[in-house]
C-alpha cells in the first residue's frame, strides 16, 4: 500500500475546507489567509509512545490526545485555533488504522474550528506530531508575562483527574488489557482525563481582557504557576486547602500535570463573571513580591514538595 492510499485514507471523510484555507492537503505546503487586524498563534508538541501515551492506545484515542494537548496550547493564549498539521511516524500503517486516527482528529477539533490543513507520513517508532495554528485580535494575546503583585490565581475545573486515570490503568489489569479494545465512545468517565483530555478553547477566548497571564496545567501546576512566575517577575502562594482535586492526594495533583485546565492570574478588582462558571474556576492564590512559588497549609506555614513537576531531561 503506498503513501498516498493512505494519505487518502486519513483524508476520506474530511468536510470541504473553509474560506480561510486557500491551499490545504495535497500540495507542498498549506496556505492560510488571516483574518483582518488579527495575529497568527502558533504551537507544537510531540507525542512518542512509551513516553507520552501507553503502548496499545488504539489510533482514534491516540490522534484525540495528540490533538488536545496542542489545542490546549491555545487555549492558553487566547487563541481561536484555525488549521493544524499532523506529521505520523509508524512502523506499519494500514487504511482501517488511518481512518480511526482521522476519526479520533475530528472528534479532539469538535466544535473550535481547527481542521487539518496537512502534514507528513514516516516509517519508524510510533510517535505524532502535531502542529497548530490560531489567531488572536491584535495585541490580545495572552501571555505569562502579564501576573502582577496582587494579582489573583485561578484554575479551571481539577487537577489530579489525569494521574487517577494514569493510575488506573497501571494497576488494573483489566483496565490495562483492555485498553487496545477501546474506542472514542467506550473510555470509562475515570479514564477520560488522561486518554481524552479536553482543551479549554472556548474558556480561554473569554479570558481575552480578563486574564492577565495564563498558562495550561501540562507539566504540574507548581511547575507551570513557576513558569509564569519567572515569566513575569513575581511570587505566588498557593493555598493548598483551596485546590479543586481530583480523586488522588493534594501533594500529589499539584506536580502531576497532564490536566490541560488553564491557570490564570486576574488583577485585584477585575470581575471573572464574563469568563462563565461552566468550569468550576477556583481562587487558589495570589501574586506577591519576590520569586518562587510556595504552596501553604491552613495555618500559613509552607508545605515542602519533593518535586516540582514534568520534566523531559
Amino acid at each position: 500500500m503506498s503513501e498516498f492510499d493512505l494519505i487518502d485514507a486519513l483524508l476520506a471523510d474530511e468536510a470541504p475546507l473553509p474560506s480561510w484555507v486557500s491551499m490545504g492537503p495535497g500540495d507542498d505546503a498549506a496556505v492560510l489567509t488571516l483574518p483582518p487586524d488579527s495575529e497568527w498563534v502558533l504551537s507544537t508538541d510531540t507525542l512518542v509512545e512509551g513516553r507520552h501515551f501507553l503502548p496499545d492506545t488504539p489510533p482514534d484515542l491516540l490522534a484525540y490526545r495528540a490533538l488536545a494537548v496542542n489545542l490546549s496550547d491555545l487555549a492558553a493564549m487566547g487563541a481561536t485555533p484555525s488549521g493544524f498539521l499532523v506529521a505520523l511516524v509508524a512502523p506499519e500503517l494500514d487504511v482501517a488504522w488511518c481512518r480511526r486516527f482521522s476519526a479520533g482528529l475530528r472528534a479532539a477539533s469538535g466544535s473550535s474550528g481547527a481542521r487539518l490543513v496537512g502534514g507528513n507520513l514516516a516509517r519508524g517508532p510510533l510517535a505524532v506530531t502535531v502542529t497548530v495554528t490560531g489567531t488572536v485580535p491584535r495585541g490580545c494575546a495572552l501571555l505569562r508575562s502579564g501576573a502582577r503583585v496582587g494579582d489573583a490565581i485561578y484554575v479551571s475545573g481539577s487537577i489530579g483527574g489525569a494521574l487517577a486515570a494514569r493510575r488506573l490503568l497501571d494497576t488494573d489489569a483489566a483496565s490495562r488489557s483492555g485498553l487496545s479494545t477501546l474506542s472514542l465512545e467506550g473510555v470509562e468517565e475515570g479514564l477520560r482525563p488522561y486518554l481524552l483530555p479536553a482543551a479549554r478553547v472556548a474558556l480561554g477566548q473569554r479570558l481575552r481582557g480578563i486574564a492577565s497571564a495564563c498558562i495550561d496545567v501540562s507539566d504540574g501546576l507548581l511547575a507551570d504557576l513557576g513558569h509564569l512566575c519567572n515569566r513575569s517577575g513575581v511570587a505566588a502562594q498557593i493555598w493548598l486547602e483551596s485546590l479543586p482535586v481530583a480523586e488522588v492526594d493534594p501533594l500529589e495533583a499539584v506536580v502531576a500535570g497532564d490536566d490541560y485546565e488553564l491557570l490564570f492570574t486576574v488583577p485585584a478588582g477585575r470581575s471573572i463573571d464574563s469568563a462563565g462558571s461552566d468550569l468550576g474556576l477556583t481562587h487558589i492564590g495570589q501574586i506577591e513580591p519576590g520569586a518562587g512559588v510556595r504552596l501553604l497549609a491552613a495555618d500559613g506555614s509552607e508545605v515542602a514538595v519533593a518535586r516540582r513537576g514534568w520534566s523531559h531531561f
